[in-house]
């Protein structure tokens, strides 16, 4: 079901699997206040609908903000996530190296309640969020 849908992000929730997918692949160039509000977004949406698996897409979005604005704003909103029930996380690699830096310094660092992984392939994501 559709939680949420703008011309920068759709949430879809499937409550028989437990997983949110946050699509952000459109080709759009997201601004802080933009992408601060996407992330909110989700967090909001992960907190209410008490979501144990999320998925986000973000391949082909275009940032348009300097690299330590982006990465506060990510440690943040893990952090966010941390306070929540989320188990798993999966995340569709961008092939930006350094957002790919950052992922993995979130992996490592912020997320303590939750593991966080990356991948190529979007069906592989979904097998290893569906795997308990």
């Amino acid at each position: 079901m559709i939680l949420f849908q703008s011309h920068a992000i759709r949430l879809n929730y499937a409550p028989s699997t437990d997983i949110l997918t946050a699509d952000l692949s459109v080709e759009h160039e997201f601004y802080l206040l933009e992408i601060r509000e996407v992330l909110r977004t989700i967090s909001d949406a992960v907190r209410h609908y008490d979501v144990k698996r999320l998925l986000m897409d973000s391949r082909k979005r275009m940032l348009q903000i300097d690299k330590e604005s982006y990465a506060q704003l990510m440690i943040e909103f893990a952090s966010e996530l941390n306070g929540t029930r989320l188990q798993k996380f999966g995340r569709l690699r961008s092939g930006v190296a350094s957002r790919e830096d950052l992922a993995l310094y979130i992996q490592e660092q912020v997320a303590h309640n939750f593991t966080l992984r990356s991948f190529t392939d979007k069906d592989k994501a979904y097998e290893w969020l569906l795997q308990p």
